[in-house]
């Protein structure tokens, strides 16, 4: 049985839409699904407003936030605590915590810690009936996070990614990527319906970091240039992969095309 089905894509080119058709029809088919969209601070495979400290830094934090102890989670030698629900509370220890976010470790320990976390989620999901429909976790995150913020080789972004899909072998996963031909019209299209301070922020990670600096890139020129190369790089490692994953081009926006091709997948 399938229990994991995973949408990936550029900004703009209907994951979102798609993980939540996808969920509604596995549903009225008599399945328990799970949805998680990007920025679930609950998701079970990703690590959204995490942060991941030794027991020496959550020691030097708690002479200033006596809590911080209290909050913690140990799970193989480290303390994750999840901190986006502190803004309201705590906005100096959600400030705080943000320095120590799972996307601010070290890439060795990035490697580790969400190797880690696909492990864990694998069991969980193996151990129950659930079905899970995930956005974005399992190539845009890497890919961002390695390629945009650190600059890795591609070699070893693919080798990371493939240890990953090593591990949810077992839930027969199929990956659903969303690819547009005119990736400047898909990124234009969401850019209107999200605000500035959104668009602002992709520009400032993808250009303003290793990968960005590295080759000069400026404003949303080289936002398009990062995601171009970032879907060619996908591309080609999902068709390295063992695992299930269909190419959806979407450049007509032609969605009872697109559904049909997903039923054929989930008959």
């Amino acid at each position: 049985m399938r229990k994991l089905y995973i949408v990936e894509g550029i900004p703009g080119s209907g994951k979102t839409t798609t993980a939540q058709w996808l969920t509604e029809v596995l549903k009225s088919r008599g399945n328990n699904v799970k949805l998680f969209l990007e920025g679930n601070h609950e998701h079970p495979a990703d690590y959204e407003s995490v942060a991941c400290l030794t027991e020496l830094q959550v020691q030097d934090l708690e002479k200033q936030f006596p809590e911080i102890h209290s909050l913690a989670e140990k799970k193989n030698g480290r303390l994750f605590i999840p901190y986006g629900h502190l803004y309201e509370k705590n906005q100096d220890l959600h400030k705080a915590l943000q320095a120590y976010d799972v996307y601010e470790l070290p890439v060795e320990d990035f490697y580790e810690v969400t190797l880690d976390r696909w492990q864990e989620f694998t069991n969980q999901t193996l151990s129950n009936d659930d079905i899970y429909v995930l956005e974005c976790c399992f190539l845009q995150n890497p890919f961002t996070f390695l390629l945009a913020k650190h600059d890795v080789k591609q070699e070893i972004i693919f080798n990371h990614i493939e240890k990953i899909s090593q591990i949810i072998a077992e839930l027969d996963p199929v990956i659903l990527y969303f690819e547009q031909d005119d990736i400047e019209d898909s990124v234009n299209r969401v850019r209107k319906e999200r605000s500035k301070e959104w668009f602002d922020s992709v520009t400032c990670y993808y250009t303003e970091q290793a990968y960005g600096q590295a080759r000069d890139l400026k404003g949303e020129k080289g936002v398009f240039h990062f995601l171009k190369e970032r879907k060619q790089l996908e591309k080609e490692i999902l068709s390295q992969l063992s695992i299930k994953s269909i190419l959806l081009n979407n450049s007509e926006y032609d969605w009872e095309k697109r559904k049909e091709e997903i039923l054929s997948v989930i008959k």
